[in-house]
Parts: C-alpha cells; structure tokens; sequence
C-alpha cells in the first residue's frame, strides 16, 4: 500500500519486538519515526503529525505487521512537538488507547487556553528582551497556526517519571532527557542496551535547545542548552548498543556522537564571545551574527540556540549584562 506521496510504507523491525514506522511530516526535519512495541500491552511510541499523508502511513505500517490501529492499547509520547504527537487523538478515539507522557506535555497537547495566554506573554517578554524587531513578533501567532494545523486537541491519562519502569512494559526505564524540549522523555531498555531516543540523540543533525516557558509565572526560564548537555552527557555514561532516534537512522556509537555534539556546542560559545569582543550586542543581534543565511526563515530556532550559548556564557562570568528600555544588552 502506497501514500498520497507514492511511497510503500512498511514497518521495519529494528530490535526484539520494535518496529519502526517512518512516517512523512511537512517539515524540513523530514520523516518522524513511530515505534511500536510488543509487550503486555501494544504500545506506540509517538504518532506523526496531523495530516493525511501521516496517518495513511501509520495505518499502513501498522497493517503490514498485522496490525490495526483499533489493536493499539497505549501510546507514550517522547515530547509535545507536532511532528510527534499530531494525531493522537485520532489514535485515542479508534483504539481507546490511555496516553502515557511528561507532565509538561500536558498544556500543549491539550492546548489549553490559559497556558496558551501565559506562553504568548513570556514569548514577547524574550523577544523583547533579546532586541527582536516589532514587526517579527508575528512569529508568536505562527506558533498557534502551527499547532492547530498540524495536532488536534487531545488529552494524557498518566505522567511519567524519570527513572520509573514503563507501564506494562516493565524491561522498559523512563528517561527524562531535557533539552530539546521540556517534556522530553527517552525509554531504555537494559536487556538489550536500546533506548528510543526521540529527538534527544539523532545522528545527522544536531537537536536543538529549544527555548521554552517555565512551569508557571513563578518559575525563572529554563536553561535548555544547559539541560540539554546534562542529559546528554547522562547518557553518555550509559551503556547503550544502539538508540532508536525519532528522524533518521538508528545510532551505534552514541559517546562518540556526543562529545562531538558538545565539542560543537564549545565552539559556538566561543565564536559568540568573539563577536562580542568589538562591542556591546543584543541577543537578537549575535543571532544574526551567528545564523546569517537561516535567522530570517527559522528565528524561534536560531534564537533559542543563541540564548543558550548566551546562559552558558553567563554561567562561566564571562559575559554580563545591562537592561535599557527593556531590551538586554551583552558585553564582555
């Protein structure tokens, strides 16, 4: 069976009772990877995106091993983004499965209006702080646009802790792996040293911090990049043969791949405290500095990551800080 894109999808079996589902997304990232696990309970880690394209895919992939949607009993989400938890209520209403996830992942996936109302507010505080043009604050509504497009409202059953065994999938371990978001969740499994790893380890691109708002209006912001590095380096000290990553190919030499990863994430942090060797600048101007062919198209993304370098700096004294007009100015 073939989708509107014209291509055959087919569960593949990656490990011992793990298929991998290779669903479409309309994003750059490319294809998201759904895994389905044999265990006391059928489970399906992640769901795709909401679009017909996805869900063609991930009826397919699940028929081509026998299975149907309606057979799904539970789904753990590695974290809220779209191209990950898109269709599950489409998936909650067909099978009657519970959702298993990060407290975190709750506002988002149930979109809910308060929270909603909170992230818009701490969003232009950031931007305005980090000198961000007026006229680019429309990237805040693109944010909603984007949610509403691409995931329908649904709802998480149960919350999952870091360290706890799976529900019904006792080989199973939760991992809480911040950084790329703060609902990020990976899963290990100790038999066999795999981990579904989400977006947390992929091996041909480099998971972004993601900037996101604190737990409530209390809370400071979070330093993603410095949960981001923790995590990693969390599972660098791990046993792990292989990690199943949410796009792309599985990874057999995770230590390698992070410490590369956070070689990079040095250099970077070098290269900002150079730029600002020649004088004061705000965040919005080192991210131009920093991104110049890719700030204008993915700022949210690009700027997440310069503030990150930023915190690390920070962190280290070896930059500071001065507020004008409600706008952070950074210097050495």
């Amino acid at each position: 069976m073939t989708t509107n894109d014209g291509k055959q999808r087919i569960a593949t079996l990656v490990a011992p009772d793990i298929y991998c589902l290779e669903i479409p997304t309309p994003f750059d990232v490319g294809a998201v990877n759904v895994y389905l696990l044999k265990g006391e309970r059928l489970t399906l880690v992640d769901v795709g995106p909401s679009t017909d394209d996805a869900w063609a895919a991930l009826t397919n992939g699940l028929e081509s091993i026998g299975v149907s949607v309606e057979d799904i009993e539970q789904v753990i989400l590695t974290h809220h983004h779209v191209d990950h938890c898109g269709q599950l209520e489409k998936v909650r209403e067909l099978s009657g499965a519970k959702t298993f996830a990060h407290p975190q992942a709750t506002p988002y996936v149930q979109q809910d209006e308060q929270f909603m109302t909170f992230h818009d507010q701490f969003f232009e505080e950031l931007y305005i702080q980090s000198g961000v043009p007026e006229k680019k604050m429309v990237i805040i509504s693109k944010f909603h646009k984007l949610m509403k497009t691409f995931s329908a409202p649904s709802q998480i059953d149960f919350h999952l802790k870091h360290e706890q065994k799976v529900p019904y999938l006792e080989d199973w371990q939760v991992l809480y792996t911040p950084g790329h978001s703060q609902s990020h969740l990976s899963l290990y499994r100790a038999k066999d040293q795999v981990m579904i790893g989400g977006d947390h380890i992929i091996k041909r691109i480099s998971s972004n911090a993601f900037i996101e708002p604190p737990r409530n209006r209390t809370s400071t912001r979070p330093l993603t990049l410095i949960q981001y590095r923790t995590a990693l380096q969390m599972c660098a000290d791990m046993e792990i043969k292989q990690v199943l990553s949410g796009h792309g190919e599985p990874v057999y030499n995770h230590r390698e791949l992070i410490l590369a990863r956070l070689q990079k994430n040095w250099e970077r942090t070098d290269t900002l405290r150079r730029l600002l060797a020649d004088g004061e600048k705000t965040a919005f101007e080192l991210n131009a500095l920093l991104f110049p062919g890719l700030y204008q198209k993915e700022l949210p993304l690009t700027l997440s990551e310069t503030l990150g370098h930023i915190d690390l700096l920070m962190i280290l004294h070896q930059i500071e800080v001065r507020e004008q007009d409600r706008v952070l100015y950074y210097h050495l």
